[in-house]
């Protein structure tokens, strides 16, 4: 019997889990609120985001910017998790 029930985005989550879905979302959007969270000027100087397996990848045009960011990664990543979902991102490698 179909349960009605539940709201579609219930639904909607729990096939995703089913099908593993859920984390690669998470980490998608995780990359997307990278410009939110760092603002335009480092966002400018920034090459390539991305997430796999927990860790987002973040490709820079300036050493200057990487020190910076380098300092500043741990609130980087709980900004990234209060938005996303916590422990979507568990470390992040500026290269």
């Amino acid at each position: 019997m179909l349960d009605t029930s539940k709201k579609l985005s219930e639904v909607l989550a729990e096939a995703l889990q089913e099908n593993g879905m859920s984390n690669k979302m998470l980490e998608q959007e995780a990359a997307s609120v990278w410009q939110i969270i760092v603002g335009p000027t480092v966002n400018n100087a920034t090459r390539n985001v991305f997430v796999s397996k927990g860790v987002m990848f973040v490709e820079l045009q300036s050493s200057v910017v990487r020190q910076e960011l380098l300092s500043l990664k741990k609130s980087i990543i709980e900004r990234i998790n209060e938005m996303v979902g916590a422990g979507t991102v568990t470390d992040i490698v500026f290269r």
